[in-house]
């Protein structure tokens, strides 16, 4: 054999053995970079979004402390059951003093709610506006907590000038 005819030879080897390597070492390393660069970015969104969720578990966290601070200020803002009385003797002294005659004043049966109980009251008052108005000013500055569900407002049937008031109101109390 010639010297040259080896070295072509020894160049085609040299060629196969490099295309083989491209073909089966080169293309599937390749293929394997591909996939795990996209593993990779996917990863990288997954933590993105779950920092993402991080801070807002934070920021839920903070609004719960927020809302049990105030749930807790406002239950003991609540009376006890046994305090009812104590409560609207108070409606009542209220009333009064805004020169409103209370005509009746009705419980229902209390109403259970998740947190706390509702005494429901049926109240009629009778007197002028603008001191009805000012019972409802005086109700809201009770320390309990108190809300007007129903109102109905008439001209009273004795008195001129004078309104006639129906009222559905709630006190709210401990369980």
């Amino acid at each position: 054999m010639t010297a040259t005819l080896r070295m072509v030879i020894t160049v085609v080897v040299l060629g196969a053995v490099l295309a083989g390597a491209v073909i089966f070492v080169m293309q599937p390393a390749r293929r394997a970079m591909a996939i795990d660069r996209a593993a990779i970015q996917e990863r990288r969104a997954k933590l993105d979004k779950l920092g993402r969720v991080t801070c807002r578990i934070t920021d839920l966290q903070d609004e719960i402390h927020r809302l049990e601070q105030a749930l807790d200020f406002f239950e003991s803002r609540l009376p006890r059951e046994r305090e009812m009385d104590v409560v609207l003797r108070e409606v009542w002294l209220i009333a009064e003093s805004k020169s409103l005659v209370p005509r009746s004043i009705r419980t229902r049966k209390p109403e259970v709610l998740a947190r706390c109980n509702s005494q429901p009251i049926n109240l009629t008052l009778e007197g002028p506006f603008e001191g009805f108005y000012g019972f409802l000013l005086g109700l809201e500055q009770l320390p309990r907590i108190t809300k007007v569900r129903e109102m109905q407002i008439q001209r009273s049937p004795t008195e001129e000038g004078a309104v006639q008031v129906d009222l559905l109101m709630d006190i709210f109390f401990e369980k």
